[in-house]
C-alpha cells in the first residue's frame, strides 16, 4: 500500500511539473516594443499566455498590422497584467501590437501544428 501510495505522489507531481513546463512554453513577453519570442510553435488545443513584462502598455491583435483579422484582440494589457488566448484550429497566425506595430514592428506569429 506504501509502494502505491508513493508511486501517486511521483505520478502527480510529474503531471503538474508538465503542465507549468508546458505554460511557460507557451508563453510570450510583452516588452521594450518587441514580442519576445517573435514566433511560437504550439499544437492545435494549446492556450498562448502574452504577459506585458514592459513599463507600457501593450495588445496583442490578430492579423497583420494595421488589417486585423477579429480572431483575438486584447484589448489594452497594462504592465504586469496577461492575456490568454486558446488555439483550436492549425495555422499560422500573425498578431501585433496595435499601439507600436506599425510604428516599431511590434509583431509576431503564432505557428499551431
Amino acid at each position: 500500500m506504501r509502494i502505491l501510495a508513493a508511486f501517486t505522489m511521483v505520478l502527480l507531481a510529474g503531471v503538474a511539473c508538465n503542465q507549468t513546463s508546458n505554460q511557460t512554453a507557451n508563453q510570450v513577453a510583452m516588452q521594450d516594443f518587441s514580442f519576445s519570442p517573435e514566433s511560437l510553435n504550439v499544437s492545435v488545443g494549446d492556450t498562448v499566455t502574452w504577459v506585458n513584462q514592459g513599463a507600457v502598455d501593450h495588445t496583442t491583435t490578430s492579423g497583420e498590422v494595421g488589417n486585423p483579422d477579429g480572431a483575438w484582440d486584447s484589448g489594452i494589457v497594462a504592465p504586469s497584467a496577461s492575456y490568454r488566448h486558446a488555439f483550436a484550429t492549425a495555422g499560422n497566425f500573425h498578431y501585433y501590437c496595435t499601439l507600436h506595430g506599425a510604428s516599431n514592428g511590434m509583431k509576431g506569429v503564432i505557428a499551431v501544428h
